[in-house]
């Protein structure tokens, strides 16, 4: 067995992994740590996939049927569906001016939420880095490909890092699957969140955010948006370059 293989085979199947597949992964801590990414994953798409169906949606959606058949019935019967002219200009004008209503007020919203989107995702960068800041004092190597054996699962593939992984662990990102990246710079170690853009994209708004000890930026792109958040006063603008340049989409 060679490593393609037993990689194809653990994607297949992560949660049946057979006795051939163990031993070819036995005293191989990267083999086995893509067993239990590949295992998470599963896990993660079984999870999102389980939506529970309410209580008696069958004898609701029979009882709804049956209301709106028994309506009609009587109406034709009463013949309650003719309608003058100038009945149905009365209730057509309330009902367009209501309609507009609505449009004005789903206009406001979007406008709203299209500039507190980027805050919102730069507020969760940070609170993310927070929660999870014993990341940043991890100081063992990961090789890169470890790191792209999980990008590759977002169809993603980076190049070269400018600095050494020390963290990188998938992760759940306003909703959306990510990967959680760390590696050390000049100017200590900067986080790197890596976001598929296809259900969400953080595309409104300013591109940049901080707080008093961490400064971060969004970096947009049309397979996802790269969210690096690096120690206040470090050259982000130089690093998001050669980061976002790093990346490349398959």
């Amino acid at each position: 067995m060679d490593e393609l293989e037993f990689r194809r085979r653990t994607i297949a199947q992560p949660n049946d992994i057979d006795k051939e597949l163990m031993e070819f992964a036995n005293n191989n801590q990267e083999r086995q740590s893509f067993i239990s990414d590949m295992k998470d994953f599963d896990k993660y798409i079984q999870d999102a996939l389980d939506i529970p169906v309410p209580e008696n949606l069958a004898d609701r959606i029979l009882l709804n049927t049956s209301l709106k058949e028994k309506a009609l019935q009587e109406e034709q019967a009463t013949g309650d569906n003719v309608v003058d002219a100038c009945s149905r200009f009365k209730f057509d004008r309330v009902h367009l001016a209501l309609a507009a209503s609505f449009v004005v007020a789903i206009s406001a919203f979007f406008f709203s939420a299209e500039q507190n989107i980027v805050n919102e995702a730069g507020e969760h960068a940070l609170t993310h880095v927070y929660y999870e800041i014993s990341s940043l004092d991890k100081k063992e190597p990961i090789s890169l490909q470890s790191v792209n054996d999980k990008l590759a699962i977002l169809g993603g593939h980076i190049d070269e890092l400018p600095g050494k992984v020390t963290y990188a662990m998938f992760c759940d990102f306003e909703g959306e699957k990510g990967l959680h990246l760390v590696f050390e710079s000049d100017f200590g170690p900067m986080t790197v969140f890596i976001v598929p853009s296809e259900n969400k994209s953080f595309g409104f708004g300013d591109d940049s955010f901080r707080d008093d000890r961490f400064e971060g930026h969004i970096n947009r792109g049309p397979q996802a948006d790269t969210i690096l958040v690096a120690n206040a006063g470090a050259p982000i603008n130089m690093y998001n370059e050669r980061v976002t340049g790093a990346i490349r989409w398959l």
